[in-house]
């Protein structure tokens, strides 16, 4: 039960360069392995669409109901200006991913992100 105490969640937050040295499989590997042991963690930027789906499907073969209930991600998206100032398409600022049993969505907008980690709101324990 590493990322639970008294207290609270442990976070970690990882700048986009402390992903970039890593293979997705690392990423992967590395996220899992975290979100296992009960921590949130806060990413700057996202994955790719493929590490994504790679998270998601590693996950689900990793899924255990007494242990581990899966994870939840969620991403905070910022509008990229064209030169002329103007909307040009989103890119992800934030991405963040935790136990499933542990977050919940209060309020999302396309810049707004609220979410609150509980614990012990589920029946299913983190390790």
């Amino acid at each position: 039960m590493r990322g639970f105490n008294m207290e609270g969640i442990k976070m970690d937050f990882l700048s986009s360069d402390a992903l970039q040295s890593r293979t997705s499989m690392e990423k992967i590997s590395m996220i899992i392995d975290r979100v296992k042991n009960g921590d949130l963690l806060v990413i700057e930027g996202g994955l790719t669409p493929e590490e994504e789906a790679e998270l998601i499907e590693s996950t689900m073969r990793e899924i255990d109901v007494e242990n581990f209930v899966g994870i939840d991600i969620y991403t905070l998206e910022k509008d990229k200006k064209s030169f002329f100032g103007i909307s040009k398409k989103k890119t992800v600022g934030l991405t963040i991913i935790g136990p499933a049993n542990v977050m919940r969505t209060v309020k999302k907008k396309s810049n707004f992100l609220s979410m609150i980690a509980s614990i012990g709101d589920s029946g299913a324990s983190v390790h």
